[in-house]
């Protein structure tokens, strides 16, 4: 902090102490202070349903003195006192104490006893009295009263008064943020006085609505009281045809309304046929980035805990074996600038020392397909040129980790102990393909892909001594494209999920790659990450 900084906030820090303690100066007549008076909080209207709130800070007389609150009692308009379902969600804060140490340079101030100012204390009051009540509470439509209890002090003395419904909150219901149609897609059958749409879902807000169409009045009729949509008896069928009806959804106690332009798609045919499923890559990014050892790149960045003596970490392809997978056939038109990560764990001699880097993608919002869709996140990676130690292990490999938590900073250190997040190790969990393609020069490819297995394979051609016992016999991985899924829907509701890979060393030392010291670590590709949201079909 600058100097001519520290000492106006030591001044005014300074006035605060000042003022506090003439504020509760001894020699203040007993006899001047009393009971507090006139609270005051502004009325709430219009806050909604579960949703959180909080009071502007109180105004009250009290002679100076710095009160202390207490919510005495809640109750609803027709006198009803609020239970503990209700007040377990509301809190009144309090004023707390602020201390600044003071460093050397403030050695000449000294208090009211002479003795040397080693620090200077002030009471914060700004959220004095404020009265909160969280998110996800069970307050309902309606007017609530609550009582507040106000306490000062002074040389032993209490003073306090309590303020009968000093603070009004009107809660008004919740409107819908959604209208869900299971599936989008749904099929109405011309001639079929039967085929209607399924029943839609408005989750959390008030279930006191109305539906209404505001357009394709002349083909769909929609019921007022369930929201299921069908052919209008004036429907004349010429043909296959998709309507996209706007749906208003408007509440009976408020009279507000909500209007949803794309929760339904409606087909019309004249005969059932099977609908298509709604299937959207909502983060697909190109992984570009530029250099052999960059910081990072689209929709990644880079941490390095211990570095290794390879030529790459997390950095743009350059060997040939991570150039040629088969584009795959989801990949957006739009990603041209599609990149492959490359991470070499040896050098030019062949030469392998322990590494430990993160991939860390960027950190994703779930809520918005907590309904109506499943959710996974896909990638392909490919572990090349590694070859086994001595006693048949593999001296590194691709660990991959979620995380619901974390907002930020390096996930772990070079001893291995964890930073910040907490991370949930996925490589037994997740399925896998691997790929049998070959390119026109030899090199991998990835299509066509095998049959699905779970766990990702141990590393290399998974032959000679296994002492871990995790080598599968057959399941040859040198060098070839493997496709991964992960189903994360039971993380939906989440909005902070993050998906990172590590590359993780096994030995310590050095690794020659000759009959002395035998192994080398792989060269580790990585390309096309994204998450998918699946609508969920009847």
């Amino acid at each position: 902090m600058k100097p001519t900084l520290k000492l106006l906030l030591f001044i005014s820090l300074l006035a605060l102490y000042s003022c506090i303690e003439n504020t509760f100066m001894d020699d203040v007549p007993l006899d001047s202070f009393g009971n507090p008076t006139g609270l005051k909080y502004m009325d709430i209207k219009n806050a909604r349903e579960g949703k959180a709130i909080s009071s502007g800070v109180p105004s009250i007389n009290t002679g100076g003195l710095t009160p202390m609150y207490e919510i005495v009692a809640g109750r609803k308009d027709d006198g009803t006192l609020l239970d503990e379902s209700y007040m377990q969600y509301v809190s009144i804060a309090q004023f707390d104490t602020i201390v600044m140490r003071l460093d050397n340079s403030y050695n000449n101030k000294v208090d009211e006893n002479g003795d040397t100012l080693r620090s200077v204390s002030a009471l914060n009051t700004s959220n004095n009295g404020v009265i909160s009540i969280a998110d996800g509470n069970s307050f309902t439509v309606g007017d609530y009263y609550f009582s507040v209890k106000a306490t000062t002090q002074h040389e032993g003395k209490v003073f306090s008064t309590t303020f009968d419904d000093v603070f009004h909150l009107n809660i008004e219901p919740l409107l819908a943020s959604y209208l869900i149609y299971s599936p989008k897609n749904q099929n109405l059958v011309y001639g079929n006085t039967e085929s209607k749409t399924s029943v839609p879902l408005l989750p959390s807000a008030n279930a006191d609505v109305t539906f209404e169409l505001a357009a394709n009045k002349e083909e769909l009729v929609i019921n007022p009281s369930t929201g299921v949509v069908s052919l209008s008896p004036d429907y004349v069928y010429s043909g296959y045809d998709t309507l996209f009806p706007v749906i208003n959804v408007v509440n009976n106690i408020s009279g507000e309304l909500v209007s949803f332009s794309n929760s339904l798609i409606a087909i019309v045919t004249n005969q059932a046929e099977q609908m298509p499923v709604d299937t959207i890559n909502f983060f697909y990014p190109t992984l570009k980035t530029s250099g052999s050892k960059p910081s990072g790149g689209d929709g990644f960045s880079v941490q390095v805990d211990i570095p290794g003596n390879g030529d790459d970490i997390w950095g743009e392809v350059d060997n040939s074996n991570g150039r040629y997978l088969e584009t795959p056939s989801q990949r957006p038109e739009k990603n041209t600038a599609q990149t492959v990560l490359e991470t070499q764990t040896f050098n030019s001699a062949g030469v392998t020392k322990p590494t430990q880097s993160w991939c860390v993608t960027s950190t994703q919002d779930l809520s918005a397909f907590q309904y109506g869709y499943d959710l996974s996140f896909n990638y392909y990676y490919n572990a090349s040129f590694l070859r086994y130690m001595e006693d048949g292990r593999a001296p590194n490999d691709l660990e991959v980790y979620i995380s619901t938590d974390y907002t930020g900073g390096d996930i772990q250190d070079g001893n291995g102990n964890w930073i910040n997040g907490t991370w949930k190790k996925l490589n037994e969990q997740i399925a896998c393909q691997i790929g049998a393609g070959v390119s026109s020069n030899g090199k991998p490819a990835g299509a066509p892909w095998g049959e699905p297995f779970i766990g990702t394979p141990y590393p290399g051609d998974n032959t000679g001594p296994d002492p871990e016992g995790r080598k599968v016999a057959g399941r040859n991985v040198y060098g070839k494209w493997v496709k991964c899924t992960y189903n994360i829907s039971e993380y939906k509701t989440c909005k902070t999920f993050t998906v990172a890979f590590k590359v993780a060393s096994y030995f310590e030392g050095e690794l020659l790659n000759n009959s002395t010291i035998p192994g080398r670590g792989g060269v580790f590709f990585l390309s096309d990450f994204y998450y998918r949201a699946a609508e969920i079909a009847d």
